[in-house]
């Protein structure tokens, strides 16, 4: 019997509550976000809503969207998950997370409308999300999908366009062992008669077949728009789509997020608005522009320091690890690449250390301290698994890194990856 809800109390007291709360930490499906949302009138919120699903990507394309329509003058809300310091990262207005109090107040409305119906810990947060959204009369909302589509919690509320970033390998024991199964769940957020924006160059046939099962509209990334690179600065976008009478071509800043993939992440931001264009008329070149220019996100690739230079990524998963990968091959330095590495148990680690493995002269790897963490001799396995033996082992990264710190070279690059609670640590013990 779990105990009863903390009114009046602190946000860390209602969030330590609401993950006894419920017995599943994961328990997809809406039936019951839905009786709870429709109690608080939340189900048709008076604003459109954009709605990103992916294996990676998800986040960088939510930074996007919202640095782009606060640039156009639109009042923003969007939500995202997981948080690396703070709870409060995950509901943000126009940009900036959101207080405290704001976050127990609509806790507080949740409990009094949910009754006897239970609430996972990501339901809770997602429906606090729409509640301030609507409470602060914001002009359009960007949700990040926390797994999957098809019956995240965030499907509840129907995306005016739904934006499918990539397709890859992760959450097998939610979503299925193959990019097709992946595919159809992640492509359950479409909407009859509403456009679906796919940004992965080479997409399960899952895709287009839900597309097609729900009348969505599929905009494909190589079918219906392309992206390149022109020069160090800038890149273009095509949109060539059947529902426009003429191709439009963007050229544009090269975004301020690194990595070659943010150029699909970008473009997939770029599509979806210019496909609201009648319902956010304010989006203009120099909106699109300024966003570029201007976003920035935690842990994607964000640097902390410089000589040496250290970079912290979340890559944990095969398909994230290969973007890490070309990172680094394209961005070659005169001295070597060390790597701070640990990851959940539940991660296919040999896959994300493979495509590294020519890429890192040494990796620094420890045990991070929770529930789901992979073990020092999980680690140590999955590194044999992968012919890689070039590492060595500490009991937390607090060691690792002061280890490290003392034998690189300031022509040297150090690169702290893996799960989010690598870079938490990171940001919060280390830098």
């Amino acid at each position: 019997m779990t105990s009863s809800a903390p009114f009046g109390q602190s946000l860390a007291d209602w969030l330590a509550w609401q993950e006894s709360l419920h017995v599943n930490s994961i328990e997809l499906g809406l039936e019951r976000i839905a009786k709870v949302a429709a109690r608080l009138q939340l189900v048709q919120p008076t604003f459109p809503v954009i709605t990103v699903a992916g294996t990676n990507g998800k986040g960088s394309t939510v930074a996007l969207l919202t640095t782009m329509l606060q640039a156009a003058g639109y009042q923003v809300g969007s939500y995202t998950s997981p948080h690396i310091l703070r709870y409060n990262e995950r509901i943000s207005l126009n940009g900036l997370a959101v207080e405290d109090e704001h976050l127990c107040q609509a806790f507080t409305a949740i409990e009094l409308a949910r009754g006897n119906i239970s609430l996972t810990y990501f339901e809770f947060g997602t429906l606090a999300a729409m509640w301030i959204f609507t409470e602060a009369k914001v002009e359009v909302a960007v949700l990040e999908v926390g797994l999957g589509g098809r019956l995240d919690a965030t499907n509840l509320w129907e995306a005016e366009v739904a934006i499918i970033t990539s397709i890859g390998i992760d959450h097998v024991d939610w979503l299925g062992h193959n990019r097709e199964l992946i595919g159809r769940e992640k492509a359950g957020i479409a909407r009859q008669a509403k456009p679906l924006v796919c940004g992965d160059p080479n997409p399960p046939l899952s895709i287009s077949q839900v597309a097609q099962e729900k009348g969505a509209k599929l905009i494909q990334l190589g079918h219906d728009f392309t992206v390149e690179q022109l020069n160090i600065e800038q890149f273009s976008i095509c949109l060539r789509s059947a529902s426009l009478d003429t191709a439009l071509t963007y050229v544009l800043p090269l975004p301020r997020l690194q990595g070659q993939v943010q150029l699909h992440n970008a473009a997939c931001a770029v599509v979806a608005l210019q496909l609201l264009a009648e319902q956010l008329p304010r989006v203009n070149l120099a909106a699109l522009q300024q966003g570029l220019l201007k976003v920035s996100i935690a842990g994607r690739l964000q640097k902390l320091q410089n000589e040496p230079a250290v970079w912290i990524d979340v890559a944990h998963n095969p398909h994230a690890a290969e973007n890490l990968a070309n990172w680094i091959k394209n961005n070659p330095i005169e001295g070597k690449t060390f790597t701070i590495f640990s990851i959940l148990a539940d991660k296919d680690i040999a896959g994300v250390i493979r495509p590294l493995q020519d890429k890192v002269d040494e990796w620094h790897i420890f045990p991070l301290d929770s529930p789901r963490a992979a073990s020092l001799s999980m680690l140590q396995s999955a590194f044999a698994s992968a012919n890689v033996n070039n590492f060595q082992v500490y009991p937390d990264i607090y060691h690792a890194w002061k280890t490290l710190s003392r034998q690189v070279a300031s022509i040297d690059r150090v690169v702290i990856f893996g799960s989010f609670l690598v870079v938490s640590k990171a940001l919060d013990g280390i830098f």
